[in-house]
């Protein structure tokens, strides 16, 4: 068994390009039809997805034959058709996607956007939690490295001790009570 290597790039839905041991092929066409332009000639398919049932036919690429004017080999102009299909192709492409290949400036000219202006910073009113939001920060500061205790959305001795510990340790200027400011804090981090 010999090596094969085949690798296969999608350009789009309908076109791919594949790299493979016998050379560079370009496919054009959707899944169960399709026409496939390589260094052997021009394959094409025609089936019924996923079933196995296909046609298929191949066509080579004109041999090398003798000038008659020279008497040397004549070349075949498939391999520099391929490479104009493709690179037309690659342009098309990049057409339909929406990066052209015009200049910069022609780009910015083009195109002239503001930013959104700047949301203003929500003030946050401070007040005690409720036990749905002690449990939230219970949980927040558990995550964070922070002992609070079992999650009961009860403010016992050791989730005064985790919300002590992470005012300090974060440098907030917050009271050392749990408080929505404190809350909104633990999520922001």
């Amino acid at each position: 068994m010999g090596l094969r290597l085949r690798k296969t790039f999608p350009l789009g839905k309908l076109f791919r390009f594949t790299l493979s041991k016998s050379g560079v092929s370009f496919g054009i066409g959707p899944r169960g039809a399709n026409v496939n332009f390589g260094p052997r000639g021009v394959r094409s398919t025609v089936g019924i997805p996923g079933t196995g049932v296909f046609y298929q036919e191949n066509k080579s690429w004109p041999k090398e034959s003798a000038d008659p004017a020279t008497g040397g080999p004549q070349r075949s102009a498939a391999p520099w058709l391929l490479i104009v299909l493709l690179v037309f192709v690659v342009w098309l492409v990049a057409q339909v996607s929406g990066t052209s290949t015009s200049s910069p400036a022609t780009k910015s000219a083009s195109v002239v956007s503001t930013p959104p202006p700047p949301t203003p910073p929500v003030k946050v009113v401070d007040r005690a939690l409720t036990r749905d939001e002690v449990r939230e920060l219970q949980t927040l500061l558990k995550k964070q490295g922070f002992d609070a205790g079992s999650v009961d959305g009860i403010v016992g001795p050791r989730t005064r001790a985790a919300v002590h510990a992470f005012v300090r340790t974060r440098g907030l200027n917050l009271p050392d009570e749990p408080s929505l400011r404190l809350l909104e804090a633990a999520r922001s981090k």
